[in-house]
C-alpha cells in the first residue's frame, strides 16, 4: 500500500502491466514528489511491485520493503521513498484503521461476507453441491485494496487481492471468486 501511495502521490506514469487502479479516495498529487517521478522512477517502481507480489505473497507481517531503511531499491525509487515516505506512512495508518471498520462491518473477517448477502461459505457450499463431494482443505488468503472501482487480481493459487468496492458488489465479487474457489475446491 505504501508502494501504491508513492506511485499516486508522485505521479508516477507505471507500466500497463503493472496497473493497478488509482487508491480510492484519490491521493493528492504531493507537488514535492513530482521531481522524483522520472521515468527511471516509473520502471523501477514497476520491478519492485512485481517483486512485493513474487518475494511476499501473503503480505505477511514482514517488515515492508519500502520502510526504513530502504535496502534494495534502486537509487531513483530509494529518493522517491525518502521523500514520500512520512506521509506514506501517515496515510498507511489511516487505512488500517478504516479497513477494521470495514471488515467489522463485514463480520470481522475478510471474504465471509461479500457483497450483500454472498459469503465465500455459502458459494463453496454450492460448489460443493454441483460437484457432489466436499470441497477439499484449502486456505484463500484476500487482500483488500483500497482502489478505485471493481477491481481484482489473482497474484497467486491461493491469494487474491480485491477491490473494497468489488467486495461491495455481490455479481462482480462473485464472478471474480466463484473460478477462483473452484480451482482450489
Amino acid at each position: 500500500m505504501i508502494a501504491l501511495h508513492l506511485r499516486d502521490a508522485a505521479g508516477l506514469d507505471v507500466a500497463a502491466d503493472a496497473v493497478v487502479p488509482p487508491l480510492e479516495p484519490a491521493v493528492p498529487l504531493d507537488a514535492a514528489l513530482v521531481p522524483y517521478a522520472t521515468e527511471q522512477a516509473a520502471a523501477q517502481w514497476t520491478q519492485v511491485w512485481q517483486s512485493l507480489l513474487d518475494g511476499h505473497p501473503e503480505f505477511s507481517d514482514a517488515p515492508p520493503v519500502f520502510a526504513e531503511p530502504l535496502h534494495g531499491l534502486p537509487a531513483a525509487l530509494t529518493a522517491l521513498a525518502e521523500a514520500g515516505l512520512p506521509n506514506a506512512l501517515a496515510w498507511l495508518d489511516a487505512c488500517r484503521q478504516e479497513d477494521l471498520q470495514f471488515l467489522r462491518a463485514s463480520g470481522g473477517r475478510p471474504g465471509r461476507r461479500m457483497g450483500r448477502g454472498l459469503g465465500i461459505t455459502e458459494l463453496v457450499r454450492r460448489i460443493e453441491q454441483e460437484n457432489g463431494r466436499e470441497a477439499v482443505p484449502f486456505t484463500l488468503r484476500i487482500s483488500l485494496l483500497p482502489v478505485a472501482g471493481n477491481w481484482a487480481r489473482r497474484v497467486r493459487r491461493e491469494h487474491v487481492l480485491l477491490s473494497r468496492s468489488i467486495c461491495e458488489d455481490e455479481a462482480a465479487c462473485e464472478a471474480f471468486l466463484e473460478p477462483v474457489l473452484r480451482d482450489l475446491a
